[in-house]
């Protein structure tokens, strides 16, 4: 028979000890912590399409903690972009520097920069030769984007819009013939950006440089008798053979040697 004392004996209280008091508070307290002071975690990847014209921006949150704001800009010009997922994707049609601020619940914030350059901006590099009265020979590069050849014309001092009478696309050159005293011809790259360069009947033995730098000029003196503007004979001292050569860089010396 069970022991009639032990039956009336009320159950003893649990008792927690000092240590699962400091585990409990020491845990509370780091949540709280993580809480009021987690920032935002991005990445930022670009994809430049393959006409150089823009550039797709994506943005991927790596972190959890719930957003109050998110921004983008490019140059303090706001972009707009769409959310899929964890992910904001927007698209740049200039080259510039992105901002992306985002802010947690928590007033928390993190901003991030990113250059972007992948767009093409720059007109073509052209060097002309006007090699005799009549005749203009151009060659032609650009560094980001391909040449559009259908894009390659010229007008003259009548307002004439003229086709180039030559055109080599292996090795970028084009030749213009005309018959009145001065030329305009103009390049454009497949993402839309245009260059030109102009000569007149009086620039015989002049190459001219066109860059995004500005036009550098290869200044020949010409006799006298070629600055008439209605002359335009054939005759010429200028070696035609340096026409095939392609576009020199800036500090080329050929720009600066006498021929």
């Amino acid at each position: 028979m069970a022991d009639k004392n032990n039956v009336n004996e009320k159950p003893k209280k649990r008792k927690f000890s000092k240590l699962k008091y400091i585990i409990a508070f020491i845990f509370l307290n780091v949540i709280i912590f993580f809480a009021v002071t987690s920032q935002p975690h991005f990445e930022i990847s670009t994809v430049a399409d393959s006409d150089s014209k823009s550039v797709e921006i994506r943005v991927t949150q790596k972190s959890f903690f719930p957003l109050q704001s998110f921004t983008m800009t490019l140059d303090d010009s706001p972009l707009s972009y769409t959310k899929n997922g964890n992910t904001y994707v927007a698209t740049a049609t200039k080259n510039g520097t992105l901002e992306v601020v985002a802010t947690n619940l928590n007033t928390m914030s993190q901003t991030i920069y990113e250059r972007i350059d992948n767009i093409d901006s720059t007109s073509p590099t052209i060097f002309a030769q006007l090699v005799k009265k009549g005749v203009l020979n151009i060659t032609f590069e650009d560094g980001h984007s391909d040449i559009d050849y259908e894009s390659i014309y010229a007008i003259d001092s009548n307002d004439k819009k003229l086709k180039p009478t030559k055109i080599d696309k292996e090795e970028g050159r084009a030749t213009f013939e005309f018959d009145t005293y001065s030329i305009k011809a103009y390049v454009s790259d497949t993402a839309g950006n245009e260059g030109e360069v102009e000569f007149n009947n009086g620039e015989v033995n002049q190459t001219k440089l066109v860059s995004s730098e500005g036009t550098e000029v290869n200044d020949i003196p010409v006799e006298e008798s070629g600055n008439n503007e209605n002359d335009i004979s054939n005759e010429t001292t200028f070696d035609v053979g340096n026409l095939n050569e392609k576009p020199p860089k800036k500090n080329d010396d050929y720009l600066y040697e006498k021929h």
